[in-house]
C-alpha cells in the first residue's frame, strides 16, 4: 500500500505517461475505500473472464489492502485534515 512518502509498486505517478490524466483518492474521503473495493471487484471479474492478465491479481490485492488501510487511517485520524495549517 502506497503513501506520498513511500509509493507502492503500482504507484500511478510513476506509471503514468507525462500527459495522462489521473484521479487520486485520499483516505480522508469517506467514499474512497468503497470505490477502491468496487474497482478491485471489477478488475477481479476481468481477470476471471480472461480480459486482464492473471498478474493483475497483485494490483487487486494491493487495492483491497489500501481500502482497509484507508478505513483504519480515517478512524485513527478523524478530523486531522480539517485543522488549519499553521503559517
Amino acid at each position: 500500500m502506497g503513501t506520498k512518502d513511500k509509493p507502492a509498486p503500482f504507484d500511478c505517478y510513476a506509471n503514468a505517461l507525462p500527459d495522462e490524466p489521473m484521479f487520486i483518492l485520499l483516505a480522508r474521503d469517506p467514499h474512497a475505500p468503497r470505490l477502491i473495493e468496487e474497482w478491485a471487484i471489477q478488475r477481479r471479474r476481468d481477470i476471471d473472464m480472461g480480459e486482464r492478465p492473471k498478474e493483475d491479481q497483485a494490483m487487486v490485492n494491493e487495492a483491497i489492502e489500501c481500502a482497509d488501510n484507508m478505513r483504519n487511517w480515517r478512524f485513527q485520524n478523524h478530523g486531522k485534515w480539517r485543522k488549519p495549517k499553521s503559517d
